[in-house]
């Protein structure tokens, strides 16, 4: 399954991933904008609304939230003129860790909603049927899952977002992970839903 490798590989290169101890608010606020690679992605040092900035895609073709106190991966990034990027970033939150993959294109074969959906079935292991949520300038396709592997629970929401008038799209997933006996962890599962779709939700697509 490609969140659980990249996770795994992303966690292992040691890119700065945010640690909150007790100060956890001082530096959940700071962790992004003091990562030079992150801070490229941002569209100013300041917070859009609590907890997020506002990433700008360097090919310029949308925007979306960007959690504070997360970490982009100078590994596992590629980007191609205007036409295609992909980001991974991570945070770590006590014993909780988060991944996001976010894949953009501004493509023709982007119209085909269903082979993309297939396609990011294939990429993330997800089986089941995805939900259309209709938001404004774009279409959402969303579905969840969890699993547990040898104690550990994990949490993905996966995305894929068309926007209504033209060939850019975005392929997004967000994995949150934790020990199965980290009750806090397992108890927010419905706060871990809603912050991916909130991200889900924000984006906006800067050009057709």
């Amino acid at each position: 399954m490609k969140v659980g490798i990249i996770f795994s590989l992303f966690m292992n290169v040691g890119c700065g991933i945010s640690k909150n101890p007790d100060e956890r608010i001082v530096q959940e606020r700071t962790a992004a904008e003091k990562d030079h690679f992150t801070k490229g992605y941002l569209s100013s040092s300041k917070e859009t609304e609590d907890g997020y900035h506002l990433f700008k895609s360097k090919t310029g073709g949308y925007t979306m939230l960007f959690p504070v106190d997360a970490i982009i991966s100078k590994e596992f990034n590629e980007q191609r003129e205007t036409s295609y990027e992909t980001i991974v970033y991570g945070a770590e939150r006590k014993e909780t860790k988060i991944m996001a993959d976010a894949t953009y294109e501004n493509k023709p074969e982007t119209q085909d909603v269903e082979a993309n959906l297939d396609l990011l079935s294939n990429t993330s292991g997800y089986t089941g049927e995805y939900e259309e949520l209709k938001e404004e300038g774009k279409r959402i396709y969303y579905a969840s899952e969890e699993s547990e592997i040898e104690g550990t629970m994990s949490y993905n929401y996966f995305g894929f977002i068309k926007s209504a008038d033209s060939n850019q799209a975005l392929e997004f997933i967000y994995n949150v992970s934790c020990k199965k006996a980290d009750n806090a962890c397992q108890s927010a599962e419905a706060e871990h839903e809603k912050t991916a779709l909130k991200i889900m939700k924000s984006v906006t697509f800067n050009r057709g």
